[in-house]
């Protein structure tokens, strides 16, 4: 192992060989990184050819200028043996260790010639500030929780040979082991590790442990996987994720609804009663996740004690504003059952839903009668943090059809799929709908969308996608267009996420003659 190949002279060509012939002078190469290059390709080859054999010496191949190159060109071989030699003996039996650390009430013999691949080890050992430079024990104090002795065992292990074996469930651990020892290398191994085994079981440790350690690809990764699966996965334990990164999930404009903004209200409250149990009761609470709405709505119930008040304006729950903060309730509003729990359950102050009626009946009268209604613009950042959210999963290429619940201003959109392919109709009064009497009649309506489609593996991570551009649609009455495709390499089941707009989320008569808006934002 990291043996170099010999680089004494080689001995003359007898004097039989071309005066002009020279042996080529060979460099210096790891033994598993052998390879000639163009130059000494060439010279080996006139060698071999016109190498002399001698007498009564018996060849099995002659000497010949046709000689095929590969059966002279050096294979690469690597020397397993050699590594797992060095490994036990030097690092499992410890041989002639000059060291012994000692870390977490055991002791590794080791040796510093080793050690020294680490940065850590290396400016202790050369250091002259260190005490520990001239000592033949050492102790480490480990503060942190993370560091176990199996995976300081992985770790001193890795100085030993190239190749590690790491479970997905020890990742966490030899990673913080390897961010210690400043060990890039196998950081790189634990990153690689963590990246394939993102999943409902993995998820929360993955993420806290590439923020604390700045393993940001592996921490990015773990924000997607989340915004693809939290509202489909019911593997995950809502109770293990904390507010900071609830929060931070439920913001990004990459999450993934499912049905509509009335059932990302129903998971905040969910997580909401999930943590607040787990923070007041030390038992393991099991309840049926087919029942929970029900024990958690007699809950929340008891913990409003007066009347006048909703939780969120209680002191002890007003951290958690910021979850409910970032539904977009506006939404919720256009369908009068998800208007009704919204009050009912008493969690969200009534202060945040009245001022929201002003601004969606701006919406409707500019739909119904703005002349503009037709030609409006939208930028994309504003749509994305504003428009109507819904969501599907797409099980098989079977045709089918969907609408959304709520009234959505009179605009009825129809969602057809059917031979791989995506439409949007505008509905009108001619066909059925829920709300027949109230949708809109007008000629031409403007529709910008985005639309998202998601292939996901068992585990929940992406293995194919496709975003729309935000696209501005004009539909007249029952016109239908297409809007999106799915490639024949794509296996169902698919999730679908559509971002609609059939209004701007500003209107110049919200503003008095300050540009002060005359509707309080929540």
């Amino acid at each position: 192992m990291g043996s170099y190949l010999s680089t004494s002279k080689p001995e003359p060509v007898a004097e039989s060989c071309s005066s002009h012939t020279k042996n080529p002078k060979p460099k210096k190469r790891k033994l598993n990184d052998f390879r000639l290059d163009e130059t000494e390709f060439s010279d080996s080859i006139s060698i071999v050819q016109e190498y002399p054999v001698e007498p009564g010496l018996k060849t099995t191949c002659k000497p010949s200028k046709s000689l095929k190159p590969e059966l002279v060109t050096p294979c690469r071989k690597k020397m397993k043996s050699t590594s797992n030699y060095i490994y036990k003996t030097l690092f499992v039996h410890g041989e002639n260790s000059d060291i012994k650390v000692r870390a977490l009430n055991k002791d590794w013999p080791l040796h510093k010639l080793y050690l020294c691949q680490s940065p850590y080890f290396d400016s202790m050992f050369k250091g002259s500030k260190w005490k520990e430079s001239n000592q033949t024990v050492i102790e480490i104090a480990i503060p942190d929780q993370n560091i176990t002795v199996n995976a300081l065992n992985i770790a001193f292990g890795s100085f030993y040979r190239e190749e590690i074996e790491l479970t997905p469930i020890e990742a966490t651990n030899v990673l913080a082991c390897a961010s210690l020892f400043s060990l890039d290398g196998l950081i790189t191994q634990c990153e690689a590790v963590m990246l394939e085994n993102i999943s409902a079981h993995t998820i929360v440790d993955y993420y806290d442990a590439a923020n604390l350690y700045g393993v940001s690809k592996v921490s990015q990764r773990c924000l997607k996987w989340l915004c693809q699966n939290l509202m489909i996965n019911e593997e995950i334990k809502l109770n293990s994720i904390n507010l900071a990164l609830f929060e931070k999930v439920i913001s990004m404009n990459e999450l993934m609804i499912i049905q509509v903004e009335t059932d990302l209200y129903s998971l905040c409250k969910k997580w909401l009663y999930f943590n607040l149990i787990d923070s007041m009761y030390t038992q393991d609470t099991k309840i049926d996740s087919k029942s929970w709405q029900k024990i958690a709505n007699e809950f929340f119930k008891n913990l409003l004690i007066n009347k006048n008040k909703c939780l969120l304006e209680y002191d002890e729950f007003k951290k958690f504003i910021c979850i409910f903060k970032k539904i977009r309730f506006q939404h919720i509003m256009t369908d009068l059952p998800s208007l009704r729990l919204l009050y009912s359950d008493r969690i969200v102050p009534v202060d945040w839903i009245e001022p929201l009626y002003a601004k969606n009946w701006f919406n409707l009268l500019f739909i119904d009668q703005d002349r503009l209604s037709g030609e409006f613009d939208l930028d994309l950042d504003e749509f994305e943090s504003e428009a109507l959210r819904f969501g599907r999963m797409l099980h098989d290429e079977q045709p089918a059809t969907w609408r959304w619940v709520g009234f959505n201003y009179g605009v009825d959109l129809l969602v057809t799929h059917a031979a791989r392919t995506l439409t949007l109709k505008r509905n009108t009064i001619n066909m059925h709908s829920p709300y027949k009497g109230l949708l809109s009649n007008k000629t031409l309506l403007r529709i910008y969308y985005v639309i998202k489609l998601v292939e996901l593996d068992p585990k929940g991570n992406e293995l194919w996608s496709k975003t729309t551009e935000l696209t501005c649609l004009d539909l007249n009455r029952s016109e239908e267009k297409y809007v999106i495709s799915v490639e024949t390499k794509v296996k169902y089941p698919i999730l679908l996420n559509l971002f609609v707009s059939v209004h701007p989320f500003s209107h110049n008569y919200m503003y008095n003659n300050n540009n002060e808006s005359i509707v309080e934002q929540i």
